[in-house]
């Protein structure tokens, strides 16, 4: 596998993991059963598209960086919040996802074609709740 490859990668399964934690500790925070819906279908999809990425490439390294952080500030931010502050948190996280993974694929121009669509696929599903996000704001 070729580094930016593995760069591509560790990138796509680093925002998966962060978009899984994040909903996992917001879920239970959500009062509205519409938006509930919309993230419980959001997680089951990063995982779905985590776990066809590991079969893909079944040695690609799955760690997360800065777990600890981002739980840690999900937990500051949700003390007093309502479901629009979550709305908003889940709207700036898939935003910066979009962005990191853009700016990846802008970058890396010679990558798996399997692994560009994995990419794409995130950015899809990430701009997709964006959308569904915004009715909550």
């Amino acid at each position: 596998m070729k580094m930016n490859e593995e760069t591509c990668i560790e990138e796509l399964l680093n925002g998966l993991n962060m978009g899984m934690i994040a909903i996992d500790h917001l879920l239970d925070k959500i009062e509205n059963e519409k938006l509930r819906e919309i993230v419980i279908h959001q997680r089951k999809n990063y995982g779905d598209l985590k776990n066809k990425v590991h079969q893909t490439y079944p040695h690609a390294e799955d760690k997360t960086k800065r777990k600890f952080m981002l739980e840690s500030m999900i937990e500051m931010k949700t003390l007093l919040t309502d479901d629009a502050k979550i709305a908003k948190m889940l709207t700036e996280g898939s935003n910066q996802s979009v962005m990191t993974m853009t700016h990846l694929l802008n970058r890396e121009q010679d990558i798996d074609q399997t692994l560009k669509s994995y990419c794409d696929d995130f950015e899809d599903i990430s701009k997709k709740y964006i959308e569904e996000l915004k009715e909550f704001l």
